[in-house]
């Protein structure tokens, strides 16, 4: 009996997501009226040239400075060109798995082996076509489905009235440049991601924001920048890192949290200094993978609290030394927590194993067919489904403080 107020309490959360997710998760479609060409000048990326029927591969501007047709940051377009104002707020993503909506697919391989992709089968089983496009998922991910609600439910400040549409003049909805198993750190850098730091991810906006120059006045780049939103999820990798450090009886001040915090801030104030205002960052969820499950009641999880709790105090002293600077935490820790606690309530009936097995691919078997019924898609990194991620991005974009703080998605976007 003593648990039936919490139980109460998460049947209604989830009953809440579950209504939002019926505004936001449907209707999704495409322009087919139209063809983009995509260029690389630079003839660094052949995935990056040619003539596509309603947008250029989303990992064109992120991983080919040249490119000369922007992509659209989201699957759903809306043709809606004479509609736009001529200043509008994007979304730029930045981070590892859980929000790389394929970026890896476009990285070459080196000798140190092959990037860590989702170019196949059963990836994307659930995406439209069942099309492996690169996100870890049978679907549509974090990154996607914040997106889609940042545009679902934009407020007239941030000039949105409809669905941007895909070319520059007319404005864009903003770029991805995340990649699976990237980090903040340069060190744990191999060439088979994009990491974090500003000569990657970072270095790759910047050289956006030249491009986006070509076609703004200065006053205009930087009032669309100060408004868009900035969307970070990463340091899994790099706890991943410190973790295996410490295991083999290693451990510096230049590979511990402190330090990896302190390379966070780094980023966030060289995201600042280029015109970044309002930063959403999701938090390290779970660690307790299937590859360390034996350490998850000690360092690993250890790590994974000092991590979530050091970014608290970071946001919060660069919010109050850097002018203009609003911020929203995503705790994704403590929303997969709640799901888990109670899983029926937002509709699961497993948050413990894994739908896809194995390599996630034909001949390791078929994933389970209750797909929207599991928390978790891909046994080895455990990321979530599409259903998990359309959840948690409502949690993140319209929740309480239970998930976010110092306040949510939605009251970071509309703020000034």
């Amino acid at each position: 009996m003593a648990r039936w107020p919490a139980a109460a309490a998460a049947f209604a959360l989830g009953a809440a997501l579950m209504g939002m997710l019926a505004v936001t998760a449907d209707g999704r479609g495409s322009n087919t009226n139209s063809k983009f060409t995509c260029t690389d000048t630079e003839k660094k990326r052949p995935g990056c040239t040619g003539t596509y029927p309603d947008r250029c591969p989303q990992s064109c501007i992120s991983l080919c400075p040249s490119c000369q047709t922007y992509c659209p940051f989201k699957v759903r377009l809306v043709h809606a060109a004479d509609q736009v104002q001529p200043v509008r707020p994007a979304l730029f993503v930045f981070g590892e798995g859980f929000t790389d909506v394929g970026n890896n697919n476009y990285l070459e391989n080196n000798e140190v082996g092959n990037p860590v992709r989702a170019n196949h089968s059963y990836y994307g089983i659930d995406f439209p076509n069942s099309v492996a496009t690169g996100r870890f998922s049978n679907g549509f991910n974090l990154a996607d489905f914040i997106g889609e609600i940042v545009l679902l439910y934009r407020p007239k400040a941030m000039g949105f009235e409809m669905s941007p549409p895909t070319k520059m003049e007319a404005g864009f909805a903003g770029v991805n440049y995340a990649s699976a198993t990237s980090g903040i750190w340069r060190d744990i850098d191999t060439g088979l991601d994009i990491p974090l730091m500003v000569m990657d991810q970072v270095k790759n906006f910047a050289d956006t924001i030249g491009q986006m120059g070509a076609n703004r006045s200065p006053q205009d780049l930087s009032k669309m920048l100060s408004n868009s939103l900035f969307l970070i999820s990463t340091g899994t990798t790099d706890l991943y890192l410190i973790y295996n450090i410490n295991n083999n009886g290693g451990s510096d001040s230049k590979t511990d949290v402190p330090h990896l915090i302190s390379s966070y801030g780094d980023n966030i104030m060289t995201l600042y200094n280029l015109g970044a205002r309002k930063f959403g960052i999701i938090n390290v969820p779970t660690l307790c993978t299937a590859v360390v499950r034996h350490g998850c009641e000690g360092l690993i999880t250890s790590l994974r609290e000092e991590f979530n709790d050091g970014i608290k105090p970071l946001m919060a002293g660069l919010a109050s030394n850097l002018s203009g600077l609003r911020y929203s935490i995503a705790d994704f820790h403590a929303f997969s927590d709640a799901v888990n606690m109670s899983p029926s309530a937002y509709r699961f009936v497993n948050t413990g194993g894994a739908c896809c097995q194995g390599s996630c691919a034909p001949g390791s078997g078929l994933p389970c067919a209750n797909r929207s019924q599991y928390w978790y898609w891909y046994w080895n990194e455990e990321y979530p489904t599409e259903q998990a991620a359309k959840l948690a991005a409502s949690a993140f974009f319209n929740g309480t403080t239970q998930f976010t703080t110092p306040v949510n998605f939605k009251t970071l976007i509309s703020q000034k």
